[in-house]
């Protein structure tokens, strides 16, 4: 550690010392009094203002003419003096020496502890670094943290906005079904009570046309019957007649008889074959009316086959759309518990 530097005041004291010991206040001795410390550049100016002040004083009353007793007595009492300023200056120069070292060691423990200062504050330099470093990137986790949550909070509008859309086209849905719904037990109402009724009047028109159909088989029978039993009297009578014609020379009053009658069965007969004619064309007419009837009845069930499906159809949208609508209802909770779990770090961290 250097020296601080000299002063006038230990320069005139380390002058004062070599003077009480005989010898010449010089530049070196003096510099030798201070602990061979000091440049003799500085000591030289101060030293020759201490013999400006004191040896020259002493020159002047020596000259003064005083009597020699009484110099010597000044002498002595100077030269006590300069013992005692001696004695002084040696007690303040072993102060001072002392001093100087309690400053040198307070000025190395200075040092040291300036040197244990100086690597804490790199230290603390390097800590702040690593702080400042770990603070961006709080900041910038921090930054990316604030635009993920703007996102969610994106995200999580637009999640509220689709299930609110798919919940008014679900109640939107609902609404339709419930109205196809009535629609539909209302067309199966009156499809079912008007097909009980053409069922119950097609049965009718088939028990009628069943008891017409047996009737006019009845009546075809008795007149098939009829024209088999005409047909055996025209055999007959064609017999009778072939023998009446043998016969027709010896009576012909019996066959002007037997013509009359001949003639009137066989207008019987067709009049029997025009009347089973016509019973068989109401009986044509009837089974095509109830073909109709069986045609009718089965394009009104391909009807309700087509609206059960049309229904089943709405149904399974229905329930697909609840399905997405469950779902979304789902990813809204995660969202929702993504974006609490973000909010409760981001305050952890605040805190």
């Amino acid at each position: 550690m250097a020296r601080t530097g000299i002063l006038y005041s230990d320069v005139m004291k380390a002058a004062q010392i070599v003077a009480a010991d005989g010898r010449n206040p010089t530049v070196d001795n003096v510099r030798e009094a201070l602990g061979s410390t000091g440049s003799k550049s500085t000591i030289a100016p101060l030293l020759k203002r201490w013999k400006e002040e004191f040896q020259g004083a002493g020159a002047v009353k020596t000259e003064s003419g005083l009597p020699a007793e009484l110099m010597e007595a000044m002498r002595g009492v100077y030269e006590k003096q300069q013992r005692d300023v001696a004695q002084q200056l040696e007690t303040g120069m072993q102060q001072h020496r002392t001093e100087r070292d309690a400053a040198l060691e307070t000025l190395k423990k200075t040092e040291s502890e300036r040197l244990k200062l100086t690597e804490a504050r790199a230290a603390l330099t390097q800590e702040l670094r690593a702080t400042q470093h770990a603070l961006a990137q709080l900041k910038e986790e921090h930054h990316f943290r604030a635009v993920t949550l703007a996102t969610l909070h994106s995200d999580n509008a637009g999640l509220t906005q689709r299930l609110a859309d798919r919940g008014e086209e679900i109640a939107a849905l609902n609404r339709q079904l419930a109205q196809v719904r009535s629609q539909f037990d209302h067309y199966q109402e009156a499809a079912a009570a008007q097909r009980s009724e053409e069922r119950a009047q097609a049965q009718q028109r088939i028990s009628r046309l069943e008891q017409d159909n047996a009737q006019l088989q009845q009546r075809l029978q008795g007149q098939q019957a009829t024209l088999v039993q005409q047909d055996m009297r025209l055999a007959q009578l064609q017999v009778e007649h072939t023998r009446l014609a043998d016969e027709a020379a010896a009576d012909r009053e019996a066959l002007a008889t037997v013509r009359p009658e001949r003639d009137q069965f066989e207008f019987q007969y067709l009049q029997a074959a025009a009347s089973a004619d016509a019973l068989l064309a109401k009986l044509d007419t009837a089974l095509l009316a109830l073909n109709d009837a069986k045609v009718a009845l089965a394009a009104q069930d391909r009807q309700l086959d087509m609206l059960a499906e049309n229904t089943q159809a709405a149904q399974q949208r229905a329930e697909a759309l609840t399905l997405e609508r469950d779902t979304l209802l789902r990813d809204n909770a995660g969202m929702a518990a993504r974006l609490a779990l973000l909010m409760d770090s981001q305050e952890k961290r605040a805190v």
